[in-house]
């Protein structure tokens, strides 16, 4: 992997449909590791495994949350067009009745989880797929759409002043 051309890596790693392990590839491989943040996707989805990690009272200290994991990927890329975050589809066989917890960590419509990350990325964003975990967000309401469409209300309107 080291003697492969920094093109053809980025290439690779754009490829993975998943950002996890985009992650694994960085702590085996310095070259990997160097060309990153120069992937401009993201993906990723929380896992079931991961979910129940994170209820489970043996594991939840150690699981950091799942928004949180979203947000500092984000952060170490240089240029984001694309985004796709939600839920793996062994989550979506949950019910409502088989959770007893009020947690949002997988409300990821939440406006104010979008307002952390939406400006950074909103300049280059070319596609955006969010799906919540319905069990959390279901009695909770959000703004999302409308807030993405006065971010790029914004910008069409800064681009506009820039080329008058």
């Amino acid at each position: 992997m080291e003697d492969l051309p920094g093109p053809l890596l980025l290439d690779i790693l754009a490829r993975l449909s998943d950002s996890a392990d985009v992650a694994r590839c960085r702590v085996a491989s310095r070259a990997i590791n160097s060309l990153a943040p120069e992937i401009r996707s993201v993906h990723l989805y929380c896992s079931h495994l991961r979910y129940a990690k994170s209820r489970s009272p043996l594991t939840r200290s150690s699981i950091t949350p799942f928004k949180h994991v979203f947000c500092k990927l984000l952060s170490a890329l240089h240029l984001v067009e694309r985004v796709y975050l939600g839920i793996d589809k062994p989550l979506r066989l949950v019910s409502y009745d088989d959770v007893e917890d009020e947690d949002d960590d997988l409300f990821l419509t939440d406006v104010n989880f979008l307002r952390a990350w939406l400006p950074d990325v909103c300049p280059h964003l070319k596609s955006i797929s969010i799906s919540d975990f319905w069990v959390q967000s279901c009695w909770r309401r959000t703004d999302m759409l409308s807030l993405i469409s006065s971010y790029l209300f914004f910008l069409a309107v800064q681009v506009l002043n820039l080329s008058s």
